[in-house]
């Protein structure tokens, strides 16, 4: 098997466990946005592969970027997830460059946490404060980080 040039883009903790020249780092990170964004909707991987003519069992391929989504089945998506179509691409690494290894590993983390449920409750929570009262927010959860 040819070694994917594109494989090594994003650190080893990020790619697929299986064959890492398996996926393209494209279809992952792609994968990964149509999950998260999903999940921001409250959205169930039967109701998308539904509304763009798949079965769930095809969304959880794309979601791990097992599978590539098509063209037009991509642009469906970004109209039932109200997204634009660049959403799936903007801020991709040239796998090529020689920076392709600085991605932003605490930017991914903020993203999936924000999709989860509790993070939905934090930034509902927190957005329904005033602006005064944020910035002290800001304030005591930093009292808490830990050097971890």
């Amino acid at each position: 098997m040819q070694q994917n040039v594109f494989a090594n883009s994003f650190p080893a903790d990020e790619r697929a466990a299986v064959d890492e020249t398996a996926y393209h780092v494209v279809d992952v990170e792609i994968g990964r946005r149509i999950k998260r964004r999903r999940q921001q909707l409250k959205m169930s991987q039967t109701a998308l592969g539904a509304a763009v003519g798949v079965s769930f069992q095809q969304i959880q391929k794309y979601e791990r970027g097992h599978n590539r989504v098509s063209a037009s089945t991509l642009y469906e998506m970004a109209l039932l997830l109200s997204v634009p179509m660049a959403f799936f691409f903007e801020g991709l690494q040239n796998p090529l460059s020689p920076a392709n290894g600085d991605l932003n590993r605490k930017a991914i983390l903020r993203e999936e946490f924000v999709a989860t449920d509790e993070g939905q409750r934090l930034v509902d929570a927190f957005t329904a404060l005033p602006k005064k009262m944020r910035l002290r927010f800001i304030s005591l959860l930093s009292a808490f980080e830990t050097d971890e």
